[in-house]
């Protein structure tokens, strides 16, 4: 049961964290496309499908992510609370906070997160720079004190990160492998391997009555993480969004070992960028 609490603590805001920044590296990377806009919105999560031996049985609660644009770079906060029902019949609720902040050149990157789950608290706190070309870089983590490790060369950050990985959607590329740090787990860069279905045109997908913004083309792109000294054939889990070209994202799908997690998004509007 303690590794399976773990797992809903980290993953989900990861799974958030990713659809968030999938809007802030469109519009970063492409400021002369029209309709990229930041936005805040909110997310119903529910229970997807449930595997056998799973700890928890049922998931229900709500997210809510704002996008904002400042002069030099892009702030991305999210709120997650969720009741999750366990096999033994009692609930865990669980709470997460957490803001980030990147460069529009995507060399620096700070990030802040709080997971409570029961009376289960954990914290990470930092900042994070790329290495120039040929070097590595580094994140330093100010929660937990005197926490250190390389980056290594290549790595992107969130934003970047998907900056990229719409420029090979749109290249037509369908699978896409790089190297990634968002330190919402305290833990060190990813490897993440997208795979990128095929562009599919407007309308037909996501919950009705949400507006103009989600009545867009877009793709299915599936992420697999794998820690960077795994060679193992099976990810640490995979996250499936629908990732509209203007960057709006309508469904995410965490998929762990033992069950899935659908977020589906109830609410949107935009967020006006700022007079610099």
């Amino acid at each position: 049961m303690e590794r399976i609490a773990r797992v809903s603590l980290s993953l989900p805001l990861r799974a958030l964290a990713l659809a968030a920044a999938l809007v802030v590296g469109l519009v970063a990377a492409a400021p002369a496309a029209a309709g990229l806009v930041p936005h805040r919105a909110i997310y119903s999560v529910k229970l997807g499908s449930v595997r056998a031996n799973a700890g928890f049985v049922d998931v229900r609660g709500a997210a809510k992510i704002a996008l904002e644009k400042t002069c030099d770079g892009w702030i991305m906060t999210q709120e997650l609370s969720m009741d999750m029902g366990t096999a033994a019949g009692g609930t865990v609720k669980q709470d997460i906070r957490s803001a980030g902040w990147e460069s529009l050149d995507g060399k620096s990157y700070r990030f802040a997160v709080r997971n409570t789950m029961g009376r289960q608290v954990e914290g990470f706190k930092g900042e994070a720079k790329l290495g120039a070309a040929g070097k590595p870089g580094r994140a330093t983590f100010k929660v937990p004190p005197g926490k250190t490790m390389a980056l290594p060369e290549g790595t992107l950050f969130p934003a970047g990160h998907t900056a990229w990985l719409i420029e090979r959607a749109l290249a037509g590329d369908r699978q896409a492998p790089r190297i990634v740090f968002d330190g919402t787990d305290g833990q060190g860069a990813r490897k993440v391997i997208a795979f990128i279905g095929r562009r599919m045109e407007s309308g037909g997908h996501g919950k009705k009555g949400l507006g103009a913004l989600v009545q867009r083309p877009g793709w299915n792109i599936r992420m697999a993480f794998y820690p960077l000294d795994s060679r193992a054939a099976a990810p640490e889990y995979e996250i499936e969004v629908l990732q509209l070209d203007n960057g709006v994202v309508p469904r995410v799908v965490v998929d762990y070992p033992q069950l899935t997690v659908v977020m589906t998004m109830e609410k949107i509007e935009i967020i006006p960028p700022p007079r610099c």
